[in-house]
């Protein structure tokens, strides 16, 4: 484990599992958290070790109610405030603290979700409510990514880390500009189907 899979640029499914379960344990220390699950692109692809994956979807079943933990935001979590005040201002500590510690872990790709105790699916950053849109829009920013790097998704697999590194920091841009102006915070997704996301994901 001396390559750190989170050091590399869409790192294969290969590189990440050995990890999975040292963030796991990390995680579970965060006062708040019941249990913790891998979905998306690595959950999918988990029989397929050389697949390439631009981020880990991280899913978190919390104790925290929707409503406490959308409250919580960038500005929030940068301030050293006590208890107190936290409660004073409508904030629930603990749900501050919890998203504080879990997006700390940034360095790993991760991409942090989140589901409330009252059964609603968050993610810490904008995103497209509509399930359709977002395939749209991740749709165009891989082609878009495709057409200023020169190199197709599918073909820089065993390309170099510089140029799948340049072809994901195009990808980035165009979703970023699709979201810009929207400030960072839990939000709210859509998705009301939480039988359905279960079964697309993986325990840890």
């Amino acid at each position: 484990m001396n390559n750190s899979w989170y050091k590399k640029c869409m790192p294969k499914v290969k590189d990440i599992a050995p990890y999975l379960p040292i963030i796991s344990k990390n995680i579970k220390k965060i006062d708040g958290v019941k249990s913790i699950y891998v979905w998306g692109s690595y959950a999918s692809n988990i029989n397929e070790p050389n697949f390439r994956v631009k981020d880990v979807d991280l899913l978190i079943k919390t104790n925290f109610n929707s409503g406490d933990l959308i409250a919580v935001d960038e500005d929030i979590i940068q301030k050293i405030c006590t208890n107190k005040y936290l409660e004073e201002q409508g904030y629930d500590p603990l749900a501050v603290k919890f998203s504080k510690q879990f997006i700390k872990l940034t360095k790993h790709n991760i991409d942090h979700w989140t589901i409330s105790s009252d059964k609603k699916l968050l993610h810490w950053g904008p995103i497209v409510i509509n399930k359709s849109e977002s395939k749209d829009i991740k749709k165009e920013a891989e082609n878009y990514a495709s057409k200023q790097s020169g190199y197709n998704k599918n073909k820089i697999s065993k390309l170099s880390e510089k140029i799948r590194r340049n072809w994901y920091q195009y990808y980035c841009d165009y979703i970023g500009r699709y979201l810009s102006n929207m400030p960072s915070g839990w939000y709210q997704s859509g998705e009301e189907n939480l039988r359905n996301i279960f079964k697309n994901t993986i325990k840890i």
